[in-house]
Formats: structure tokens, sequence, C-alpha cells
């Protein structure tokens, strides 16, 4: 930790190794407790573990059998077929500590707005870096960061990265006093909820704003949609909606959600929400995954698994649901069971 001070003026390197996630917002059923966690140089002193802040978690293990990763790649893996490369090894050891690196990759994916996130894994002397998205993970070779300068390489670029290239949505901010009052209003939250504001497209490039409240953590993998949906505050015309933040897969085939509920308006299908407004969080590039690009690299492993592009979008329905659960009446538990039997009537 003190080693990697004098090249990354703008972050904090602290050993959280004895201490538990105090993100309030973390739902999972097992402890989060990295060995090393990495935060801005101007975060709270305080804070040791606390996966809505931090930047990068860092990962030691001692035990070779305990190393995920195979470096170099083994070409006879029985798993991966003829003249496949394999990068991980098969054992429990192995599978448990990939585990636990990937749940913490989940937690700060689920607890904050991320294109992206980084985290190094350090096995004895070596160590490997990797970097996270909705289509999968890039792992570096291992470093001899006794050796090669790499390693420190990556901080010092890394502390001086802009926050985009760091993995941060820029798409997200923090509400102005009065917003963030008028939601709470809305919305019917207390003082005690984070609030986050969230810029959507629109149509003919036009912008809109919503307030909703800061993501719950809950069980899933990095890879994937990672839908999150909620109440939101429309500022502009002072209404709720129900807001849809996902990655979408990002084929030609494969049509956006905000076209479907189109084309469902204009047939004229009944019990159809009203999609106000939905499209790309942007056209940057880090709004686009990019580890199904490095599959056809010849460092790559398993070239026969499909990895998928996803795009980061966003989608407002002017109407918020409630759980089916929460029905008034059986006479309105009846209807909606029946109204969804028939709209899965033309897919069976």
């Amino acid at each position: 930790v003190k080693s990697t001070e004098k090249f990354t003026p703008n972050l904090r390197i602290v050993n959280s190794s004895s201490n538990v996630d105090c993100n309030s917002l973390s739902d999972f059923s097992f402890k989060i407790k990295p060995d090393v966690s990495v935060y801005c140089a101007d975060s709270d002193p305080k804070v040791k573990t606390d996966s809505s802040l931090v930047e990068i978690f860092i990962e030691f293990k001692w035990s070779s059998g305990d190393d995920p990763f195979c470096d170099p790649y083994d070409v006879s893996c029985p798993h991966c077929g003829q003249g496949a490369k394999s990068f991980l090894h098969e054992t429990t050891q192995a599978n448990d500590t990939l585990g636990q690196i990937t749940a913490y990759t989940a937690t700060q994916l689920g607890a904050q707005y991320h294109t992206h996130v980084y985290s190094v894994f350090i096995m004895k002397g070596t160590a490997q870096l990797l970097r996270w998205d909705r289509s999968g993970t890039i792992v570096t070779e291992a470093i001899n960061y006794n050796e090669s300068p790499l390693l420190a390489e990556f901080f010092r670029c890394y502390s001086v990265a802009p926050p985009a290239m760091r993995g941060k949505d820029q798409s997200v901010s923090d509400p102005t006093p009065i917003e963030a009052i008028e939601a709470r209003k809305a919305l019917g939250l207390d003082n005690k909820v984070p609030l986050v504001k969230l810029q959507i497209p629109g149509a003919h490039d036009s912008l809109h704003y919503y307030i909703t409240s800061a993501p719950r953590t809950t069980s899933y993998t990095p890879p994937g949609h990672a839908t999150r949906g909620g109440p939101a505050y429309n500022i502009l015309q002072r209404t709720k909606v129900f807001l849809k933040d996902s990655w979408r897969v990002d084929l030609p085939d494969i049509q956006a959600k905000g076209l479907t509920y189109k084309t469902l308006m204009d047939a004229k299908v009944r019990n159809i929400p009203q999609c106000l407004t939905s499209g790309d969080i942007s056209t940057a590039e880090y709004h686009a995954t990019k580890t199904q690009s490095f599959t056809s690299q010849p460092c790559a492993c398993r070239p026969r698994t499909h990895f998928v592009p996803h795009r980061h979008y966003h989608l407002a329905l002017d109407v918020i649901g409630r759980s089916l659960t929460a029905f008034e009446s059986s006479y309105e538990m009846v209807t909606t069971v029946r109204d969804g039997v028939i709209g899965e009537l033309p897919h069976s």
C-alpha cells in the first residue's frame, strides 16, 4: 500500500482486509471484505470498504492452488475442444477465488453507475489486471511487478485518467438541493435515501433529466443486461415515470425495447404502457462493451465462446407498476393474470 502512494497522488489505497462492506445498499447474503480497496484521494478517510465509493478492488492469494488463471494458457484443457485455449483452472480452490473476485466486482457495478471497472489479482510475486464490462472480462498475462513497471504504470495512468476512462457513467450526476426536495416529495422518499440524476436521450437529439433513488446492489453476475428499474421523477414535466436502465444486446437483428413499444402502440395492442422516451445513452465508446472485440486476438482464450456486445440503454414508461402480490382485490389479481395469459397466447 505504502509503495504505491508516490505514483498515485489522486488515489487513496486502503488495507480493507478486516473491514466488511459498509454500504447500506448492499443486498448480498455474504460479506464483502476485499484485501485492498482503492478510492479517490478526496474520499472520506474513515471509509475502509464501501462498494458504492470504491474505484478498484485488489485481492491477494499466496497459495498456487488458489490461482484461477492459467499462465501460460493451457492448450490441453479437456473442456475447450481440440486446439482451444483455456485460461481458467478447473479446481474447487480456483473456482472459489474466481467467485470471490467476481462477487466484489458485482457489488461495485451494482452499487454504482459504471460502464466498466478494473480490478487487480495478485498471486505471490505476480499481478494480473482485469477489465470488466457487460459482455465479459479481459485478463492480462501475469506481470512480475518486482521486475516489470507495468503494474505501477497502470496505477499511474489510472490515477490521472478522466472519470469516463475509469468507467464512471457521465450521464449520471447529483441533483441540485431544490431538485432533490421536489423529487423526494413526488416519489415519497425520505432524506436518508440517496438520489441520482440521470440524463436520458429523447427525440431530435433532445435530453431529458430524471431523478431516482441510488441503485441497490443485488446478486447478479457482471456480464448481461444489468437491468435496473423503478419510479423516477421527470424534472421538467414534474411527473412520475417508470425508468429502466439496462445494457441492451447490440446486434442488428435484436430490436430495442423502445421500438417494440412503438410497434405495439401502432398496432393498437391493449394494456401497453406508453414509452415516453428511449435510446442509447451515448455514442461515446465507453457506453458500448469492448470485451467481445478482443475474442479474435491471438491471446484470447476459449475462442469458440460467443461474447455478446451490449450497449447502454434507457427507457421511460408512463405507468409505474406494482408487484402482483400487492393486488387490492381478487378481481384485480384475476384480470391481471388473464391479461398476461392473453398476451402470451400469440407466442405459444
